[in-house]
């Protein structure tokens, strides 16, 4: 995500912040210090208000990560691809390549993400009910901060539940939608509408604060009701597009058109042998889904991308090679002669970037998920020039 800068890897997930998190660290750490910890805990002092603050804030977002792994995790556990996770103002987005294949798939990535956060929430609240001190002024820092951390947990989880898509609430409801009608589309359509109402009514509610004096909070909930609303319109404009897209495939299934014909030159391989900061040092593509060919010796053996590399810790990209972090399962191949379907079919099922095009035993060169795209889009433009031609002739 543009403006964004990567902090580390867990599970080979890439990790990184944009720098519109550092608001929500000031806002949030701001709300606590000022209001929310004075109005609970009288006694202390004005630097451990903010202190609280600080590590409630620092403790949340390592919450919403853990809320992200979740849905991540479980996506990778039904066979799909995480290129990474980025905390920015709003909490935290998976960003998860591919859709779920059923019903069920899709419930379980939705509904990881508010049962992680429902778990530390209940912990951390369960801790302080138990273990709470009797009087106000044996109330430690920690304590407040376990509190507080815990509760906010409980409220991200209820509020991520609420049935507004794309929330992981909304997505739960798509996916019970869909498991009752077996329509994705009218899935869709039923949890953007439901949360249509939902939005309107957090930017309501949000308008109904700052009208009662609360402006702060009031202008943060207009905000992310807006933010989620623009995020819904997003999703269901790429869905229509993926349908349009689609239907322009199916509307050229019957023409004679080949794998050869959307296939570019292989790009320049990189050796096996190399380590990721050798790479580094050649210079990288800019997209992180970017396939690169690996040769051993001058011989093909697979593709590795951006994403590889930058999952690798700092300290550790002088010493591992190449060849240790390719997919091994990456070299596939298909003829020119193959139709277009074969290819994306063979690109879904293998879950792969790319296919080598070999014609006999000769490497043509590579294709990909957007070549084929790019190459159905320009051969219809030129069909339909070529009818409307036909069509002026026959006029004529």
């Amino acid at each position: 995500m543009r403006g964004s800068i990567k902090l580390f890897s867990v599970l080979g997930i890439p990790v990184d912040i944009n720098a519109t998190w550092l608001i929500a660290v000031a806002l949030i750490t701001w709300s606590l210090s000022t209001a929310a910890y004075p109005s609970f805990f009288g006694s202390w002092s004005a630097v451990e208000y903010w202190i609280a603050g600080l590590l409630t804030t620092l403790l949340l977002f390592t919450s919403v990560l853990a809320h992200e792994l979740g849905h991540s995790i479980v996506a990778l556990m039904q066979g799909l691809k995480v290129s990474g996770i980025t905390l920015l103002l709003f909490g935290g987005v998976s960003k998860i390549q591919g859709k779920a294949s059923r019903p069920r798939n899709e419930f379980l990535i939705a509904f990881a993400g508010p049962a992680v956060s429902l778990i530390i929430g209940v912990v951390l609240v369960g801790w302080w009910v138990t273990f709470r001190p009797v009087y106000e002024d044996e109330v430690k820092l920690y304590h407040g901060v376990i509190f507080f951390t815990g509760w906010m947990n409980l409220l991200v989880a209820g509020f991520n539940l609420l049935p507004g898509y794309p929330m992981d609430g909304g997505r739960v409801l798509r996916s019970a939608v869909w498991g009752f009608t077996g329509d994705t589309k009218r899935a869709t359509r039923v949890a953007y509408i439901v949360g249509k109402f939902v939005f309107y009514a957090l930017i309501g509610w949000g308008a109904w604060q700052i009208l009662n004096g609360d402006v702060v909070g009031g202008i943060w909930v207009v905000l992310i009701g807006y933010f989620l609303m623009s995020s819904a319109r997003g999703e269901i404009a790429g869905e229509q597009a993926k349908q349009m897209a689609d239907s322009e495939l199916e509307s050229i299934d019957h023409l004679s058109f080949s794998v050869g014909s959307a296939t570019r030159p292989m790009p320049p391989m990189i050796e096996s042998s190399w380590s990721v900061e050798q790479m580094t040092h050649q210079g990288l593509p800019e997209n992180s889904l970017t396939s690169m060919p690996v040769a051993r010796q001058g011989e093909l053996i697979g593709f590795v991308l951006r994403q590889d590399l930058d999952a690798v810790p700092l300290e550790d990209k002088g010493h591992v090679t190449i060849g240790e972090i390719m997919n091994p399962e990456s070299l596939r191949v298909i003829s020119t002669d193959e139709s277009f379907r074969e290819a994306l079919r063979s690109l879904d099922r293998h879950r792969l970037n790319q296919l080598v095009v070999m014609d006999a035993d000769y490497v043509v060169g590579i294709v990909t998920r957007k070549d084929i795209v790019r190459a159905l889009l320009t051969f219809k433009a030129q069909g339909m020039q070529a009818e409307s031609m036909d069509s002026d002739t026959r006029s004529d």
